[in-house]
């Protein structure tokens, strides 16, 4: 008899424990504030021309390269007088999009950063009251003329990642605005044609409008991620409310 009620016993508790998840941390239901670690502004921009050897020419590359290298010089010269603001533009522009999307968003100033790497936050100092924290970062920004075109294409990589302390990210993805752009991506936006020059000259003595094209480009970006945070957080919550319905 005893041996019974302890099988009905053991019964009972294996069907408890498979109708009540194991505790986890606790996650909002709805992602409603949001607060951001901006992206900080980049300090140098890449430049490079990696057109392939001319005419057999086998040093051509290493030419190609020390070219690039003296003409980045000059190019990062003329683009940091002043000094760019693209991070600034990025988390501003990223803001207004989820203000305008619904959701209540802080942006967190002050934060200490490595100064070799300021994109490298620890997580564990943040302190915020929001229901997720959003880090941007911009990768990259610069001019690429690759081995299959003659045009030199502006590049800006930017990336951006949700998520709640202790759980896994909401959302973590990066964009590529320009030259990396693949047409039909979802992480892609391919630039306008006019932004493009086919000559060392033609960028220099086109630089403002470079400018512009390097905002377009965090302008799109911004508008891209939001949409797509949008989406996940909507996505977090339909799993919330059916995991929630299972286990009642």
């Amino acid at each position: 008899m005893l041996k019974v009620v302890a099988l009905l016993s053991m019964l009972a508790l294996m069907s408890a424990c498979a109708t009540h998840p194991k505790t986890t941390a606790s996650r909002p239901a709805a992602i409603k504030r949001i607060a951001i670690i901006p992206a900080s502004n980049p300090k140098l921009y890449s430049f490079e021309n990696a057109a392939p050897p001319i005419g057999g020419y086998p040093f051509q590359y290493w030419v190609n390269k020390a070219d690039s290298k003296s003409k980045a010089k000059i190019f990062n010269g003329r683009l940091n007088s002043p000094p760019g603001n693209l991070g600034d533009q990025l988390t501003a522009e990223v803001a207004t999009a989820l203000r305008g999307q619904g959701f209540t968003v802080e942006i967190l100033e002050g934060l200490a950063r490595p100064a070799d790497d300021p994109d490298n936050v620890d997580y564990d100092k943040i302190s915020s009251n929001a229901d997720a924290i959003l880090h941007l970062w911009i990768s990259e920004v610069g001019l690429y003329s690759s081995g299959f075109s003659l045009d030199y294409i502006p590049r800006v990589n930017a990336g951006g990642k949700l998520f709640v302390k202790g759980q896994d990210n909401i959302y973590n993805e990066d964009i590529y605005y320009g030259v990396d752009a693949r047409k039909g991506k979802e992480w892609a936006i391919v630039p306008d044609a006019k932004y493009a020059y086919r000559s060392f000259e033609l960028v220099m003595s086109n630089i403002d409008e470079l400018r512009s094209a390097y905002a377009t480009g965090v302008l799109e970006i911004s508008r891209r991620m939001s949409e797509q945070i949008y989406r996940a957080t909507k996505n977090l919550a339909a799993e919330e409310s059916a995991q929630t319905k299972l286990v009642h």
